[in-house]
């Protein structure tokens, strides 16, 4: 039995060689047995149960090229973007963002940068209005009364509704572009890593610094620079102010002994 003659013209089929190829035989039956179980039971190949081969099989061209095929890529991590500077580190007190959502992360972002934007002109135009009155402004008072105040209103509504046209037909976001890419208007060319950072770092300060311009006005009737005490002393001195008190004042009352 099992005499297919001597392909290979060994001369060796004799009673001793076919001894051990029936002992070999018996014992690679039970081997492989082992070997297809242990695979059934870990994934690992007959190899990698022994221990060998693994600190290797990870830079074979075989499996390098099988892991670039089916590996996943790793999940967006929102504290490696920009915006992620010392002292802070990632900035995201309330926990918006969450991991593998990038879309959600850029709607955010871009969200971020307009409302810093919008507070760093805000909180300059709080300290320029103490001073500054554009003609046909002159009887506005600063502060947040000036939008309450004809002509003050009519100008608020007026930029409102230009902020909406420039929001929704000028200023729109390009998915192929960073969140908050709306060009360089000013032709600046400045707009790098480092000076991203600074705007989002200087714009997270400008939001918190408008909130409280906006509550301490809305407590103390005082504008910006009032807050600060800053101003109070000269403003009934300057020509604005004095033209517009010199305009509106009451004369004096009737005195009999004068």
């Amino acid at each position: 039995p099992g005499n297919f003659g001597d392909p290979l013209g060994l001369g060796q089929y004799n009673e001793d060689m076919r001894n051990k190829e029936l002992n070999n035989g018996r014992m690679a039956m039970f081997a492989a047995l082992g070997i297809v179980a242990a695979d059934l039971l870990t994934g690992k190949d007959g190899m990698q149960q022994l221990g060998l081969g693994a600190v290797t099989e990870r830079s074979s061209r075989i499996t390098l090229r099988a892991t670039s095929e089916t590996a996943a890529p790793p999940p967006f991590q929102p504290y490696e973007q920009l915006g992620t500077t010392e002292p802070l580190g990632f900035f995201d007190p309330a926990g918006f963002t969450k991991t593998g959502d990038e879309a959600g992360f850029r709607k955010l972002r871009a969200a971020e940068l307009k409302h810093g934007r919008v507070a760093m002109m805000a909180a300059v135009g709080a300290v320029v209005q103490h001073y500054v009155k554009l003609p046909g402004f002159e009887k506005v008072p600063a502060g947040l009364s000036a939008v309450t105040t004809d002509p003050g209103s009519y100008g608020f509504a007026a930029l409102f509704l230009l902020s909406g046209a420039m929001e929704l037909a000028v200023w729109t976001q390009d998915e192929k572009k960073e969140p908050g890419n709306f060009g360089d208007p000013v032709g600046l060319g400045q707009y790098t890593e480092d000076m991203r950072n600074k705007e989002l770092n200087n714009g997270r300060i400008a939001m918190f610094a408008a909130v409280g311009i906006v509550a301490a006005d809305l407590l103390t009737g005082k504008d910006g620079m009032q807050q600060l005490g800053l101003g109070a002393v000269t403003e009934r001195s300057s020509r604005i102010t004095l033209r517009a008190t010199s305009e509106t004042a009451a004369p004096p009352p009737f005195q009999p002994y004068e």
